[in-house]
């Protein structure tokens, strides 16, 4: 994978706490892995979640919360296991350009995010004046088909190689606002 590229995977909790992704994961520079659990993944036991995760952490794999915003276990993820990253729900983001309430909260989520230390990628953003919001409201980053869709390694790799590539609107993933 070309740097700066980051590999996002989605992790149930059972799986980490498994252990089955540790030697998976062995030979693998986690450095550039981001480990996404859901908000919608139930997590029996934060203390084995955490001791699961610290490993990875250790070798500089981020965390994410995913989701977070589409109901109140994303709320017990992020106070229980202090994540690097949290992405905003497109239940959240959509529309947020024009709904007060939506982007109060965003608003807030965001202030909390870097107060303790977290970033913000905002998800499903398809539209201009979503992008604006969201940027006028600091989120860190974005993604969704208002950037593009859903593309191959191959096809972001060639995209993004040429001289007309422009980081606000990258081709794929997430775009950094900053």
């Amino acid at each position: 994978m070309p740097a700066p590229l980051t590999l996002s995977l989605n992790a149930s909790p059972e799986l980490l706490i498994s252990g089955l992704l540790t030697p998976v994961l062995h030979d693998v520079d986690v450095g550039r892995v981001a480990l996404e659990i859901t908000e919608h993944a139930a997590v029996p036991d934060y203390d084995a979640l955490r001791r699961a995760l610290e490993p990875f952490r250790a070798r500089g794999a981020l965390l994410s919360i995913d989701d977070a915003g589409a109901g109140f276990a994303s709320m017990r993820h992020i106070l229980n296991l202090k994540p690097d990253v949290i992405k905003l729900d497109m239940s959240l983001t959509r529309d947020i350009d024009s709904d007060a309430c939506k982007r109060a909260l965003a608003k807030g989520l965001i202030a909390f995010a870097h107060e303790i230390g977290s970033s913000i990628i905002a998800e499903g953003v398809e539209t201009e004046s979503e992008l604006a919001s969201l940027r006028a409201i600091g989120v860190d980053k974005v993604q969704g088909y208002y950037l593009s869709r859903p593309k191959t390694l191959d096809d972001f790799v060639l995209a993004t190689s040429h001289a007309s590539y422009e980081p606000k609107r990258a081709n794929g993933v997430s775009a950094r606002l900053s």
